[in-house]
Formats: structure tokens, C-alpha cells, sequence
């Protein structure tokens, strides 16, 4: 009977623990969520920026049905471009690349950014992407690979081109080709 009492004093500690540790946790969580929230906010707008710096009011718009995977986000400005936030992975990267492109009213790629790469090879991330500014999405596929790193270059054009497919479904609706 006592080694029973024991065991249940035991339980009952752990569990007193457990609770005052989740109720810590809801604390920290509540005060730290705001944060992290305006910091991923600041994050996007920041790269929105920096894809269309002249580009005024971005308005984030709902993603019409059939959008590519890549796509997690678009934005459309007050001078009717657009910023389109992607995620792609390439069959030997590591983790997601992020890359945020702004598309000009009249079509037209105006700024790109690689926002997250893990991979150890850089595949000139500060000058490759700028291979792309003025395609169009009639032309980007017209853009070379990036010789060493061809899995992420292709990646990377395969999402760019997303990107215009989708602004081709937001303003034409329809279905993406």
C-alpha cells in the first residue's frame, strides 16, 4: 500500500509540472507570437520592396484555384504589378528556396530575390537571378542553367516561370498551361 501512495505522489508531481511548464509556454507563446508575426511581415514587405521599389500599397491577393505549388503568396501593388513569393526545392537541395519576383504592369520581370538558400554551393545568387529582369513569361525559359548547380538554376526557372503562370490566371482566369 505505501509503494502505491508513492506512485501516486510521483504522478501527481509530474503532472503539476507538466501543467505549470504548458502554462509557462502559453505565456512565453502569447507575448512572443506578436513578434514573430510582425517580423515575417516586415520580412515580406522588405523583399516586396525590394523587387518593385517604386511600387506603392501592396495589397496581398488570394490565390486563385489551380496556382503551382511553388506559389505561396502574390501581391498586387496600386500600379497593377505584382509580387509573387515562391518556394521551390530542387532534387538536391537541402530545404526550400525562397524567391520573391516582381512583374511589371506591363508584364515584364522587374526585380528578383532569392529570400532563403540552404545549399553550401552558391549558384551566384547575387548576379544569376539577375539574368531574368525584362523576360517575360513568353521568354524566361530562354534564360541558361547555372553551370555547376543545374538542379537549383532549374529550380529556380521552373518558379519563375510559376510566377508568371499565375499572374496569367489571376488576370485572365482560366486555367494555367
Amino acid at each position: 500500500m505505501k509503494k502505491l501512495n508513492e506512485n501516486a505522489k510521483s504522478v501527481i508531481v509530474l503532472t503539476v509540472i507538466c501543467l505549470v511548464v504548458t502554462a509557462l509556454l502559453a505565456v512565453t507563446n502569447s507575448f512572443t507570437s506578436p513578434v514573430i508575426a510582425r517580423s515575417r511581415a516586415d520580412k515580406i514587405q522588405k523583399s516586396l520592396k525590394s523587387v518593385l521599389p517604386s511600387a506603392e500599397g501592396f495589397e496581398e491577393i488570394e490565390l486563385p484555384e489551380g496556382a503551382p505549388s511553388t506559389v505561396k503568396s502574390v501581391y498586387k501593388a496600386a500600379d497593377g504589378s505584382y509580387a509573387v513569393v515562391l518556394a521551390t526545392m530542387s532534387s538536391y537541395s537541402s530545404g526550400d528556396m525562397g524567391i520573391t519576383a516582381g512583374v511589371s504592369p506591363d508584364g515584364k520581370l522587374e526585380g528578383v530575390t532569392i529570400t532563403s538558400y540552404r545549399e553550401s554551393k552558391d549558384f551566384g545568387k547575387d548576379t544569376y537571378p539577375l539574368n531574368y529582369i525584362g523576360v517575360t513569361g513568353e521568354n524566361y525559359a530562354d534564360v541558361d542553367a547555372f553551370a555547376g548547380v543545374t538542379y537549383s538554376s532549374k529550380a529556380f526557372k521552373k518558379a519563375i516561370g510559376d510566377a508568371f503562370a499565375v499572374i496569367k490566371l489571376i488576370e485572365e482566369g482560366g486555367e494555367i498551361n
